[in-house]
């Protein structure tokens, strides 16, 4: 099915346990048999994720996107979060969501800080969700923050937790794609800062994870990770990864930067063809 041929995308909003207005966007074609539900990363917004929804569509997948809170056409102060459960909370929202308007089995694929709350969501392993997949997960930062801007955030989360802060992720560090990152830099909805209130939650929710790789042992999980990542540590992830189990699928793509699905075409025609046929065995195993 063509982008002219294919169904126009439904939305809608949904709202957070303490009344946030979630965006969220639904793509199918006919004879949807599995749901997708993404979980987009951090400063960006579910609407930049146009390769993964045409790779998948037409391989039987209805796809619905959601902007978390703070990014993207989503409610909320911009990047910021009070708790990083919050996150987490509303993913367990959008998840409702996806039931009710997706085919069954549910599989819910996070990418960078959306992968960490994938993940963190993945430990309660709630029965609605067959399995889950993460691209570049947020376990570790690779890029470099200074250490007078560490201390910066560290003292204003308490005394100025909405102090916005230059994130300083490099453009180019996402693609090797130069359209990908011409788009991305020109993008109104792309955030350039973050709270500070934001980077110390999140550093927490690392560690919390990063701990426990335990908890996800027996979760039905793909592990996707470009090893030129310069954003998040791949050895970091690839370390965690190890540790968790059999249940834990892992792919490696050599040369490949941050945003493994926007990358140049024929590497992300790879990416997106190991995912999909993941997607397509899992399908395979519901109906068995």
């Amino acid at each position: 099915m063509t982008e002219s041929t294919r169904p126009p995308t439904a939305e809608g909003h949904f709202t957070s346990h303490d009344g946030v207005s979630l965006q969220y966007r639904i793509e199918r074609g006919d004879g949807a048999r599995i749901g997708v539900l993404v979980v987009h990363g951090f400063a960006e917004h579910g609407g930049r994720y146009r390769h993964l929804v045409g790779a998948l569509v037409p391989r039987g997948a209805a796809v619905m996107t959601f902007d978390q809170r703070g990014h993207g056409h989503s409610g909320g102060r911009r990047v910021f979060v009070a708790q990083f459960s919050d996150y987490v909370d509303d993913l367990e929202r959008a998840i409702e969501v996806a039931v009710r308007h997706l085919p069954a089995p549910l599989v819910v694929v996070g990418h960078s800080m959306g992968g960490l709350v994938a993940l963190l969501a993945a430990r309660k392993r709630p029965a609605a969700v067959t399995a889950w997949a993460v691209s570049n997960p947020a376990l570790r930062n690779k890029v470099e923050v200074p250490a007078w801007k560490e201390g910066l955030a560290r003292a204003a989360s308490a005394l100025w937790p909405g102090l916005a802060i230059p994130n300083g992720i490099p453009p180019e560090g996402i693609s090797r794609d130069a359209d990908e990152v011409r788009a991305y830099n020109a993008d109104p909805l792309v955030e350039k800062t973050a709270t500070a209130r934001w980077y110390t939650e999140f550093v927490a929710a690392q560690a919390d994870l990063v701990a426990q790789p335990a908890a996800l042992d027996g979760v039905p999980l793909l592990i996707q990770v470009g090893d030129a990542d310069p954003i998040i540590d791949p050895a970091a992830t690839l370390a965690f990864a190890g540790r968790i189990g059999a249940s834990a699928v892992v792919k490696t793509y050599p040369g490949l930067r941050h945003e493994i699905f926007n990358e140049l075409a024929a590497d992300r025609a790879a990416v997106l063809a190991d995912l999909g046929d993941w997607l397509a065995a899992r399908t395979a195993g519901a109906a068995s």
